[in-house]
């Protein structure tokens, strides 16, 4: 969970047999589990979901960590591992053996403590189990738009999320109605199409400042490249779980083409990733609707409460003091921006519009 590290010989074994034959083991029991409730399934409606995506490092998991808190919504968390599309079936099968839910820190190393109870960003499973041959190639991921969406993916799509909101009624009895809530970095090169799959959605999509955020990128790279060094479970479970942002795993996402007909260099320097950043949030402003709302990381901890207002207005949040008294723990963010002379000067001014752009976009 913190870390492939701390599983268990168990635990590895079943993540084995959960994805090691690639996602018919995934989609054999989701399609099972479908059956199994389509009575309850079918009594469930989903509707205002909330997407938060941006590319990594952009603040997403502290947003999806504060909206989770208000109790309003239902997401993946960790004991929803690794049988991610039968979450139902899972439920009960594991509850004789269900771990404790102790806070420790992630596998990030950036402070942020998680226990099996934390939400976490799962959903790419669902699509890599039925989409990974138009989404993963061999050196690069590929966005996503409508058109590519099957009915089979589409219809295990809405029946997963069905599913999660059931378990939440299960779990915390149907007092309100929850939405469902994702964290997927991956979505910020799929928008439109999550808008189709979901008309009533709202998307937010955070940003930070690109030196900072792309100082925490390479950060995460070099850490990630040596776990997986040492421990091959480590890069198979993130491979497993569609992250392919770091490490021995990284896959850039092709927007618009930006990568040509290169791989990722062996090692991303500061323009590498300056030209990514410019690349996905390029295509963020590109393919932007109504329902998608950019979100200033940077501006969001500054703000404090009045920020988490904002956030609140957009994202519907009903818990609203519970959701506010939050800012108690927002901080101006402290990791080392990447150096700004180490990028080629013209990708520098071309990040800057893109930036420029997005905080006038941002909510306030």
């Amino acid at each position: 969970m913190s870390s492939a590290r701390n599983y268990n010989f168990l635990d590895r074994a079943l993540h084995h047999l959960a994805f090691a034959s690639g996602s018919s083991v995934q989609r054999v029991l989701g399609e099972l589990e479908n059956d199994l409730y389509s009575r309850e399934l079918a009594a469930v409606t989903s509707q205002n979901e909330l997407f938060v995506t941006g590319l990594p490092r952009a603040g997403t998991t502290l947003i999806l960590e504060l909206l989770f808190g208000t109790g309003e919504f239902a997401t993946f968390t960790y004991r929803n591992m690794p049988f991610v599309l039968a979450p139902l079936l899972w439920d009960r099968m594991s509850k004789s053996f269900r771990k404790r839910g102790e806070r420790m820190q992630r596998a990030h190393g950036d402070g942020v403590e998680i226990s099996f109870d934390s939400p976490e960003a799962f959903e790419e499973v669902i699509w890599l189990s039925y989409l990974r041959s138009r989404i993963v190639h061999a050196d690069r991921l590929v966005p996503l738009s409508p058109d590519a969406l099957t009915p089979e993916f589409s219809e295990a799509m809405r029946n997963t999320v069905r599913k999660l909101l059931r378990l939440a009624e299960r779990r915390d009895g149907a007092r309100a109605a929850k939405r469902y809530l994702s964290k997927n970095n991956a979505n910020i090169s799929r928008v439109a199409a999550i808008a189709e799959l979901f008309p009533t959605a709202t998307i937010l999509i955070a940003f930070r400042e690109p030196f900072a955020q792309v100082g925490s990128l390479m950060r995460q790279h070099r850490r990630f490249v040596e776990e997986h060094a040492t421990d091959k479970f480590s890069r198979r479970y993130m491979e497993w779980i569609g992250h392919y942002e770091f490490g021995e795993n990284l896959k850039p996402i092709d927007f618009g083409g930006w990568l040509g007909p290169e791989p990722a260099p062996a090692v991303p320097d500061e323009t590498f990733w300056m030209k990514y950043w410019n690349a996905a949030y390029r295509h963020a402003i590109e393919h932007r609707r109504d329902n998608v709302h950019f979100v200033d990381f940077d501006a969001l901890l500054r703000g404090g409460r009045r920020g988490l207002e904002v956030l609140a207005d957009v994202a519907g949040v009903r818990a609203r003091e519970r959701f506010l008294g939050a800012a108690d723990i927002l901080r101006a963010p402290t990791s080392m921006p990447a150096a700004a002379d180490a990028c080629n000067p013209m990708v520098r001014d071309v990040v800057a519009t893109t930036y420029n752009r997005l905080k006038t976009l941002a909510i306030r």
